[in-house]
């Protein structure tokens, strides 16, 4: 943990972040948190991977829709395409053995 903190600890500045950096740290950070959540659930047998990318493309229906009804419409465009990113990732995962690291982006 101290050899990580170390090497973030190159790309601190003096200065405190922005609010949009913020904002886009606390995004990255749950989106990963959700993925590793996903793929733990699926490895332990609670979800199928079909279950998960499922559950992906309802929320991506959703943020089609959002677009259609001009919701967001720019936000949720770009995240339908992220969604659709996730669920091709899900599906690959199906290939790997139960507890494998997945690959990394």
């Amino acid at each position: 943990m101290t050899d990580a903190r170390t090497r973030l600890g190159a790309f601190h500045s003096e200065q405190p972040p922005s609010e949009t950096l913020k904002h886009l740290a606390y995004g990255e950070a749950a989106v990963m948190l959700i993925e590793c959540l996903m793929l733990v659930l699926i490895d332990q047998r609670v979800f199928t991977v079909e279950q998960m990318v499922t559950a992906v493309e309802t929320a991506i229906a959703t943020k089609r829709r959002m677009v259609e009804e001009r919701e967001h419409a720019e936000i949720a465009v770009v995240a339908a395409g992220f969604l659709s990113t996730m669920a091709n990732s899900l599906a690959a995962s199906k290939s790997r053995p139960a507890g494998a690291a997945p690959e990394q982006r």
